[in-house]
């Protein structure tokens, strides 16, 4: 099911509905989109990838690209849902992403979907659950009554949102056998840290995991090895702030944990397949546009 199916503005590709279901939802998957689901009350069985996991009022979860689900079994169903482009926000350009409980929610959780099967270990509590209903309605308003300056109030109170669910993510509320979720400390502190070295053993006593298993389950979550994660999260800032600042390629290789520009550069070519100056420039062509 493609975005569009919700709303035609590519320009603003974001979209945000209440859902009551009283039948069963038929499995889709989401074109190129993620959607965020806060259950409202009820409850259901969530079916994802066929698997069945049952969801109740205070779930909270993120579906990414591409994960066919569906529901199964409502009684007094009622959601939430938020759905967007990637491109709508970088959401990992914010400071909430150094927080754990982002990690968890918009990192470790889909990804989990995608080859251990659905799990939402955020439940909220009764006072939580009142306060992002409120959130919800403030922003549900903002969308569709379109006062001036309703896309600056909408992406403000997503990222509000975005902040206050990355907040309440407890991961202490988690079962010890959470599996990847439990590298949400260890994500969440390369993310703030990504510019100094680390060592596997450090990142490792975050998790509480051997050397061993951390290694395995960090390959697992994110498809690759830690340095590897650390050089492309590096790369990711550094092809921002060639798009967003004037600095200089010294200084950004600098700000991205580089202290030789040369071999930043170099780094860069390889990875991006384009050097640093020339990636800037045809960013700045693209933009003209």
């Amino acid at each position: 099911m493609p975005l569009e199916a919700f709303t035609q503005d590519e320009n603003f590709p974001f979209f945000i509905q209440y859902g009551e279901h009283d039948e069963p939802l038929y499995l889709h998957a989401h074109d190129s989109y993620i959607e965020l689901v806060i259950v409202l009350s009820g409850s259901a069985v969530h079916i994802v990838d066929g698997e069945k996991y049952p969801i109740q009022k205070g779930s909270v979860f993120v579906i990414a690209e591409d994960i066919e689900h569906g529901y199964d079994d409502p009684q007094d169903f009622h959601i939430c849902n938020i759905m967007f482009r990637k491109r709508f926000l970088d959401l990992s350009s914010f400071d909430i992403a150094g927080a754990p409980g982002f990690q968890a929610l918009f990192v470790l959780e889909p990804q989990q979907s995608r080859t251990k099967g659905f799990t939402s270990y955020l439940k909220l509590l009764p006072d939580e659950q009142l306060n992002i209903e409120e959130m919800i309605a403030a922003l549900h308003t903002e969308y569709t009554v379109r006062a001036a300056g309703w896309q600056t109030m909408v992406r403000a109170g997503f990222i509000r949102l975005v902040v206050e669910l990355s907040r309440m993510y407890d991961t202490n509320r988690i079962e010890n056998d959470a599996g990847i979720v439990k590298l949400a400390p260890a994500l969440a502190y390369i993310e703030r840290n990504f510019q100094e070295e680390m060592t596997i053993t450090e990142l490792a006593a975050l998790t509480h995991y051997s050397e061993r298993q951390f290694l395995r389950l960090f390959k697992e979550a994110t498809g690759c090895r830690p340095m590897q994660y650390i050089t492309k999260l590096r790369l990711h800032t550094a092809c921002r702030l060639l798009r967003e600042t004037e600095l200089s390629v010294a200084e950004i290789a600098g700000r991205c944990g580089y202290t030789d520009s040369s071999y930043f550069s170099r780094v860069f070519l390889r990875k991006c397949g384009i050097s640093p100056k020339a990636y800037r420039k045809d960013s700045a062509a693209n933009s003209a546009y």
